[in-house]
């Protein structure tokens, strides 16, 4: 089996899986995910499944898995205080591939997932990580209208590079790391993370996965790589484009950018270049969208307020997380 990029695909460089899961809500997600995982060209070495709090998902799982045609399927249960951080450091201690990858429970991989990114690590022996791109998966077409620019707010890549390209971080719905990663006890800072508030919207700080591959490049000397030809969709429910939920996720992600840049000994382009990236990239659809007023007048105008109250949210946040810090 052969890549796009014409790199041999070996089985022998082994892909353990992670998927973190505690709602009962996302049994049905996580059955549609189960069987994206058995459909891949390339089986993963193993699949551990992070469950936690709740005995309900990990019935259903356990039931669901015990019919798997691949073997390397497990089940971790985690009680206590859930979290996202947690729950993958848990599984990192019990995998055994070479590569460690990591989805939500409500995404589905794209049947070449494995084999494309088996094929990225051997095709970029100077890589430490893959960010892999995530499509969104709307509930309901008429969410569609929500700005690309801001896919990340709803955990969905807004890159449109078609090659691949070095990027500071990638999105926990579609991620890997390399095993040297985790060396010298590596790990998500557990004091990051959003825990699982369901509905409520996001109520405390982010940004595990920004942290974790700023320590991991700095200590491996390696980059990560956003490579779009590996593959999820991920599932957007209509609460998480509620104005409630836009203000919070915006509010934490400022406030996140404010305890990066105070943890950090680099400079303020060196830790937030993807932030000001993404500013020219707002501002160039915001120019774009000036067209777009006279064809579709309601759209433009609900993107270009949408836009603007999300930085309004950030900069409210990273202004207080600043002042905090002095």
């Amino acid at each position: 089996m052969n890549s796009s990029e014409g790199v041999p695909v070996s089985a022998s460089l082994r892909v353990s899986l992670i998927v973190p899961c505690y709602s009962p809500d996302r049994i049905r997600d996580i059955i549609a995910l189960i069987d994206s995982i058995e459909c891949q060209t390339l089986a993963p070495y193993e699949v551990i499944f992070v469950v936690q709090h709740s005995e309900e998902v990990r019935t259903a799982v356990e039931s669901r898995i015990s019919g798997a045609r691949t073997a390397g399927w497990r089940v971790l249960f985690l009680d206590g205080n859930p979290g996202v951080s947690k729950a993958r450091n848990a599984g990192v201690e019990r995998a055994s591939g070479e590569i460690i990858g990591f989805v939500d429970d409500d995404a589905v991989l794209y049947a070449d997932w494995v084999e494309r990114t088996v094929a990225a690590y051997l095709a970029h022996p100077d890589m430490i990580g893959v960010a892999g791109a995530i499509k969104p998966l709307w509930d309901a077409p008429n969410m569609e209208w929500f700005p690309r620019e801001l896919y990340w707010m709803v955990s969905c890549t807004y890159w449109d590079a078609v090659e691949p390209m070095q990027v500071r971080n990638g999105y926990g719905a579609n991620l890997s790391f390399r095993r040297a990663a985790f060396d010298a006890d590596r790990c998500f800072d557990e004091n990051l993370g959003i825990g699982p508030y369901g509905s409520g919207g996001w109520r405390s700080v982010g940004g595990e996965e920004p942290e974790f591959s700023l320590r991991v490049m700095h200590a491996t000397g390696k980059h990560i790589l956003y490579v779009p030809d590996v593959q999820v969709r991920h599932r957007v429910r209509p609460y998480r484009l509620k104005s409630r939920t836009i203000a919070r996720r915006a509010y934490w992600e400022g406030r996140f950018k404010a305890i990066l840049l105070a943890r950090s000994a680099k400079s303020l382009d060196d830790v937030l270049h993807t932030e000001h990236a993404l500013l020219r990239l707002v501002v160039r659809n915001s120019l774009k969208r000036t067209g777009l007023l006279f064809i579709e007048p309601y759209t433009a105008l609900r993107q270009k307020s949408t836009v603007a109250f999300v930085l309004m949210c950030l900069a409210c946040g990273y202004v207080e997380g600043r002042l905090r810090d002095t």
